[in-house]
């Protein structure tokens, strides 16, 4: 960011503050504010969040209000180590912490982010970002493996969201919030007493985006999001030593045309060589770079999701009107492009979580099932530019239109055996099963539903024991050793050649913590984490790679949270953890052309590597007016072997990489000055979409009954900043730092609050997240010309395609509560 923007919110942070992730009450003279009245469940139990040896960040249901924490995107921002980008609008999440990412998560059916959602501590495999803020108690984001109490796909951590259930007294709730780019959000409550033993509670939510980009193509905007849901809960307690909760929820979503942008081949300015424009002849580009290097601009949408608007064919650059053979259709032609654009997913979710005493001898049992059943269609111009043509009739689709329907089911189950925890020696055994059915079928203009035929059905099944032992060796020093054996089974009924995987593994975890006298804790970690490997399907078939390995890792952590001393500038309270990780079979991303013109990528495991990091966490108040607090990562994640075929085509000058064995391929360096010098290794190289640095101040001024009908008088902000993010593991291409600057005030009594916000106040524009992609249309020598020799690689030039960031977003708000 420019330094005027800097100044400007230093200057606002220094005017006003904001409230902050681990508090759930407020200062006052009768309450001594401490961290440790967080309650958090972690560790599969209830302990103050610094009493808890784990590192974790706890935001509570009155932070997630004055942060405005309305996705998962919302809280990466105030988490040190958890970073979030969404590269296909709300179906595709790929949240990464300390800097374990996947390009491919949420795209690929059975490729994990290493990263697992959890509701109520039951697994949840779908996108979370529909879920209503209201309904949430308090979000927890629990970093480093936790593979063994949580299970699988918490390779590098999980995020557990606890929603709030029935209360012994009638409570309700409302909420109108109106802002920018016709923002709309209504909710509502109702809570309270059933029957004896049974209460019960019923929210409702209906939100609506309206977008603020338009699609040059089209001269429509794009952008738009809207979300229904309906969710209720029933607590059953009919007698002392058992209880139960059931929760149902239903989610609609209906998305717009997404705001993705193609940045063309043209742009390319490095690594030149025969994988390029130049040597596609019918493009009339001299360029002969094969990649770019820089940070990637905001660029404009233009896709083919309904018909131009004016006739007139939008060219880009390096696809000109001629840029396929003359018997071939129009290269921009002037039709719908896409049979479906945008995101339709219905989706119902229930969750119980049954807990039973056994008399008073400390023996409980519990039992945790899941289920959620998904519809979803969604559809996108898969080349993200205005190239638009037929090869099969335009009853179909055209080329490069990539429109899928899917319906998922989900079933999970989990057993728990706790012995009496107040014992020295104490322990926990549980069994689990996870079930997973995925049905896929292609939208086309004749099939508008996707029903006429499924093109797939892929199934994931995972079986796991695990359990923990607990010794206290004094009063103050506690070991825990947990572990879960897993198995899981993926098929995939496209592929013919691999339809079937199956991968185990038994992942451990040490956890030795001394209470200090103040109330905190120190504590170091020993863990094994895993990512589940998987079937690449007939794309991945087709190019020689049909399976990808699973992924693991040994991490070790230290870390402490305690209060600090009193300095006569009030209480405050440090949470301090640094880790080191070796991941082995990383799981990285190739993009392919499908044989149905779609574009798409495959899994690949690409090498070794470590991570090394910092987190810090501090929060706390000066005095009954003023709170805050600041939170900082460092993440230091880089290859430390491993070959990477695109990395020889990228430094060779575009020769084929033809000996996996030795590392080597064609070169021709020689004949492009600039180039080389050619090898595949990516050794040194930061992992993509991960963040160097990370940072947030957040902070919050209080006045009582300095406003209108006795209310109190609020003014906050809050600034955050993430470092740019490397596309891929060239680590040339590039997102651009963020600095995003948000401010909330108003007045609020214990029965409202009427507040005015505004988010990304300094309009931060740098994009959310890019993919390397393929410039349209060069996917075939029978599509255009291309003059490269045959021993050089002629696949299509690289482009890439980003999200755009939403700009300066202002409104106001009304809760009531009664």
């Amino acid at each position: 960011m420019k330094k005027t923007v800097l100044l400007a919110g230093a200057a606002a942070l220094a005017m006003s503050v904001q409230a902050f992730p681990g508090y759930a009450q407020e200062a006052s003279e009768e309450t001594e504010l401490k961290q440790d009245v967080i309650v958090v469940s972690a560790r599969k139990k209830d302990e103050g969040l610094l009493e808890a040896p784990v590192a974790v960040s706890a935001f509570s249901e009155q932070a997630i209000e004055n942060l405005q924490l309305e996705s998962v995107d919302d809280i990466a921002r105030f988490t040190p180590g958890l970073s979030f980008s969404k590269a296909f609008g709300r179906s595709t999440e790929r949240p990464v912490i300390r800097g374990q990412s996947n390009v491919l998560a949420g795209v690929q059916f059975g490729v994990e982010s290493g990263t697992a959602y959890f509701i109520d501590g039951i697994y949840y495999s779908g996108s979370i970002q529909n879920l209503d803020p209201n309904d949430l108690q308090r979000v927890e984001v629990i970093k480093g493996p936790q593979s063994a109490l949580y299970g699988r796909n918490t390779y590098a951590g999980a995020i557990n969201f606890i929603t709030k259930g029935g209360t012994e007294t009638f409570e309700g709730t409302g909420k109108a919030r109106i802002g920018s780019n016709n923002t709309k959000e209504f909710s509502a409550s109702i809570s309270g007493p059933l029957f004896k033993g049974l209460t019960g509670r019923l929210s409702f939510r209906d939100y609506e985006y309206g977008g603020e980009y338009t699609n040059a193509v089209t001269n429509e905007t794009v952008g738009q999001e809207s979300t229904t849901s309906i969710a209720g809960v029933l607590d059953w307690e009919p007698i002392s030593n058992f209880d139960t909760r059931l929760r149902v929820s239903f989610t609609e979503d209906r998305d717009g045309v997404l705001p993705l942008f193609l940045q063309s081949a043209a742009e390319n300015n490095c690594m030149p060589g025969y994988r390029s424009l130049a040597y596609w002849s019918r493009s009339g580009s001299t360029n002969n770079n094969q990649y770019y290097c820089g940070v990637i601009k905001p660029g404009q949408v233009a896709v083919n999701s309904s018909s131009d608007a004016d006739g007139i064919p939008n060219v880009i650059p390096g696809a000109p009107l001629t840029a396929t053979f003359p018997f071939m259709a129009a290269t921009y032609g002037l039709g719908d492009g896409t049979a479906f654009d945008g995101i339709l997913r219905d989706m119902w979710v229930a969750n119980s979580v049954s807990n039973y005493r056994f008399g008073d001898t400390g023996w409980e049992l519990s039992l945790l099932a899941g289920y959620s059943k998904e519809h979803n269609k969604q559809g996108y111009d898969s080349d993200h530019s205005p190239v638009n043509f037929f090869l099969s009739g335009p009853t179909l689709e055209p080329f490069f239109a990539n429109t899928t329907r899917k319906d998922i089911e989900d079933y999970s189950i989990e057993a728990q055996l706790a012995t009496p925890q107040d014992q020295r020696l104490r322990g926990m055994l549980g069994v689990y099963m996870y079930d997973q059915i995925l049905y896929e079928g292609d939208i086309t203009f004749a099939d508008p539903s996707g029903r006429a035929a499924d093109t797939g059905k892929r199934t994931v099944r995972n079986e796991a024991v695990f359990g923990l032992v607990e010794f206290d060796f004094t009063d103050r020093l506690t070991a825990t050793l947990e572990g879960r054996y897993a198995e899981e089974t993926k098929t995939d009924r496209t592929s013919t050649v691999t339809p079937e995987v199956s991968y185990s593994k038994f992942t451990p975890r040490l956890t030795v913590d001394y209470d200090l006298t103040n109330g905190g804790t120190v504590y170091a970690v020993l863990a094994q984490g895993v990512k589940p490997g998987g079937i690449n399907g007939a794309i991945g078939e087709a190019v020689g790679m049909p399976t990808y390995k699973q992924e693991e890792s040994d991490n070790i952590e230290l870390g402490i949270k305690t209060p600090l001393p009193d300095m006569g500038v009030g209480n405050w309270n440090l949470s301090l953890a640094g880790y080191y990780t070796e991941a082995t079979n990383v799981q990285l991303t190739s993009a392919v052309a499908a044989t149905s013109g779609a574009i798409n990528s495959i899994a690949t495991n690409q090498g070794a590597g470590e991570i090394k990091g910092i987190e810090v966490d501090l929060n706390g108040y000066v005095n009954d007016i003023v709170s805050g607090g600041f939170t900082y990562a460092w993440t230091d994640a880089k290859f430390t072997e491993g070959c990477d075929a695109d990395e020889w085509i990228m430094s060779s000058g575009g020769g084929n990489f033809t000996s996996p064995s030795t590392q080597s391929g064609v070169d021709f360096t020689s004949l492009f000055p600039g180039s080389g010098p050619a090898s595949c290794s990516i050794a040194g190289r930061t992992f993509p979409l991960t963040s160097e640095h990370q940072a947030s101040v957040f902070v919050r001024l209080d006045f009582r009954d300095a406003g209108p009908f006795g209310s109190d008088f609020f003014i906050s902000s809050d600034l955050t900043y993430e470092s740019s993010k490397f596309v891929q593991i060239h680590n040339t291409a590039e997102t651009g730092d963020a600095t995003l600057l948000g401010a909330r005030f108003g007045f609020e009594t214990d029965k409202w609050t009427l507040a005015a916000y505004g988010q990304n106040i300094t309009d931060e524009d740098s994009i959310v997240v890019a993919t390397r992609w393929l410039q349209g249309p060069y996917f075939s020598t029978g599509f255009s010309s291309n003059t490269a020799p045959t021993t050089a690689s002629r696949g299509a030039p690289r482009a890439f395609f980003g999200s755009l960031r939403r700009g300066p977003q202002f409104g106001a708000e009304l809760r009531v509560r009664f």
